[in-house]
């Protein structure tokens, strides 16, 4: 759930129609710290339906743009509210959605970074991140 939050705050376009449409509510936890939570079932069902109504001009008219239509679907299947593949999303995405949504699945993948980098940046290969990989596989 944290990795779809976290995308759907980075794409502004997204994050504002969320607010003005009642799908994100910001909260206070006990410390006093403001989270943002999203109901992504309901979005995603809104924005198919008026999809579907009226196709990407009724997005569109929505203030949302086939972009960030895409990256819903994404934030939905990553929240686990939604479970068709993430291929059904990304038709329409653009090259800086794409990004961040590829950084959305790696952190919820468990890579925090956002990086898949197997070896810990060792350039040949053979250090100890190295080394624990090829032991790892070798296992499997």
């Amino acid at each position: 759930m944290e990795a779809a939050e976290r995308l759907v705050l980075r794409v502004e376009g997204l994050r504002l129609w969320l607010v003005k449409h009642g799908f994100m509510r910001m909260h206070r936890d006990s410390a006093g710290r403001l989270y943002a939570a999203t109901d992504f079932d309901r979005a995603y069902a809104e924005a198919i339906e008026m999809q579907r109504s009226g196709g990407d001009g009724a997005l569109a008219a929505s203030g949302l743009n086939t972009s960030e239509w895409s990256v819903l679907g994404i934030a939905a299947n990553l929240s686990g509210k939604v479970g068709n593949s993430l291929r059904y999303s990304v038709h329409n995405i653009d090259a800086d959605h794409a990004s961040l949504a590829a950084e959305a699945v790696l952190y919820a993948m468990g890579y925090m970074d956002a990086t898949i980098d197997v070896v810990g940046n060792e350039v040949d290969g053979i250090g100890p991140n190295g080394v624990d990989y090829e032991r790892r596989l070798n296992e499997g």
